[in-house]
């Protein structure tokens, strides 16, 4: 008997079904509301993204605070600092998940193998570093359960280890901010909260001693790992998980939610369509038709109400050829490129109106004076895959200044400037008017 051919979707049905897994759609307040209400709004929230990737650019507003925002209007972020506080009432804890991100409890466990494979990597500075003081490992734990919460940076200063490197950006550490690093991500640290600088806050992980420290070798390292069992299970249900997430996904789209090895993620693949969890679909494309999966359980393809300002490492749009084939949008943040090259801004947010990324604006918050700047305003380019022709200026413009206004509240802001840059600038200012 033959196997029945693959669903087709077009392209508008394809992300509405991911929209729709990721949570949009609902009404959305522009008021903050109370404290209660905000904790079920990032309670929703996780239970269909099941992360928040962490960001430390605050330009606007940090990454992690963004998806609620996007999913349910103004919210209450302070409840996110008690969401992440260890106790029984935790919602969530920061792990490597997509990046660092905050996770719930039941994700951080099935991320353990992560943390193993983590502890017998060859971590070359943590390994010099034991190999000339046998003690610093452990010296660097001791510190930490003296002083916790306790920073890198800090614990750094109190074993007198100023020494960075003379190169390097962003990652000039010294060899015991490495093994910090190195300890949280193997699991014997945990982190408990930011610093008003933003950095991570550490205590030793519940069970952790100063025993089975690494012993420098990386050909036991490599050893250890190689005869190490992969966790199938753990596996196969953070695909599950992405899948449920995504609505509709590719394979490629599947391993990055959780940035899980292509190798891993085929096998679990294969077993999850064979229990009926997961069905192919053909998704028809402008450069043509995209094999994708389907979660059993991803919602319909009913039309999407959105006017909403999305994160660049909101789930919605973190993988960028997933952004580039459903939304026709070629993303990228300015952050990393020198400004005279920048198209589009420092940190353009992408504008979702309906299924559609309609605009991309670069904002940012000047607290001193209560204004919230538009730096930038773009239409895109081309229609979204599936579309015949753009939106008109006009009714993006007007869309995108309803969600200015809600953004402006949400971040007590007391006006609006549009500062003149950019092909939507000029209608949103009207807009505005």
């Amino acid at each position: 008997m033959n196997a029945r051919p693959p669903a087709r979707l077009s392209a508008v049905q394809a992300r509405r079904i991911a929209l729709r897994a990721q949570g949009m759609g609902r009404s959305r307040r522009t008021e903050v509301p109370d404290r209660r209400t905000s904790r079920e709004a990032l309670r929703r929230t996780v239970e269909r993204t099941q992360l928040l990737q962490i960001d430390s650019v605050s330009v606007f507003a940090r990454a992690h605070l963004m998806p609620v925002f996007t999913r349910t209007g103004s919210w209450d972020t302070a409840v996110l600092d008690a969401a992440s506080r260890p106790g029984r009432s935790s919602l969530l804890t920061e792990a490597l998940a997509h990046e660092a991100a905050y996770v719930p409890p039941d994700v951080h466990a099935l991320l353990a193998f992560r943390r193993e494979r983590a502890a017998l990597k060859d971590w070359g500075a943590v390994r010099r570093a034991a190999q000339s003081d046998p003690r610093v490992l452990e010296d660097v734990l001791d510190t930490v359960a003296r002083r916790a919460p306790i920073s890198a940076a800090g614990v750094s200063r109190v074993l007198g280890d100023a020494a960075r490197p003379e190169v390097g950006w962003g990652w000039r550490r010294t060899d015991t901010q490495w093994i910090v690093e190195y300890l949280f991500r193997s699991g014997r640290l945990a982190c408990v909260g930011r610093s008003p600088q933003f950095e991570r806050l550490y205590d030793l992980a519940p069970g952790t001693g100063a025993d089975e420290l690494v012993d420098g070798s990386a050909e036991t390292h490599a050893g250890d790992l190689a005869a190490r069992t992969e966790d199938l299970a753990a596996v196969r249900e953070l695909v599950l998980r992405a899948a449920r997430a995504c609505g509709v996904a590719t394979e490629a789209d599947l391993a990055d939610y959780f940035r899980l090895p292509r190798r891993e993620v085929a096998p679990a693949i294969a077993e999850l369509r064979g229990d009926g969890l997961l069905e192919d679909v053909v998704v028809a494309l402008p450069a043509g038709e995209l094999p994708m999966l389907r979660h059993v359980d991803a919602p319909s393809d009913a039309p999407v109400r959105a006017a909403a300002l999305v994160s660049p490492f909101d789930p919605i749009a973190f993988h960028r050829p997933r952004v580039a084939a459903l939304y026709g949008v070629d993303y990228r943040i300015g952050i990393y490129t020198p400004r005279h090259r920048r198209t589009h801004g420092y940190y353009p947010l992408p504008f979702l109106l309906g299924d559609r990324i309609e605009a991309r604006v670069d904002l940012r918050a000047d607290r001193r004076r209560g204004v919230l700047e538009v730096c930038e305003a773009h239409r895109e380019a081309r229609p979204a895959p599936g579309v015949r022709r753009r939106t008109d200026a006009a009714v993006v413009a007007e869309a995108l200044a309803g969600e200015l206004e809600r953004a402006r509240v949400w971040q007590g802001l007391e006006s609006i400037e549009v500062l003149g840059r950019g092909d939507l600038a000029a209608e949103l200012g009207r807009a505005l008017a």
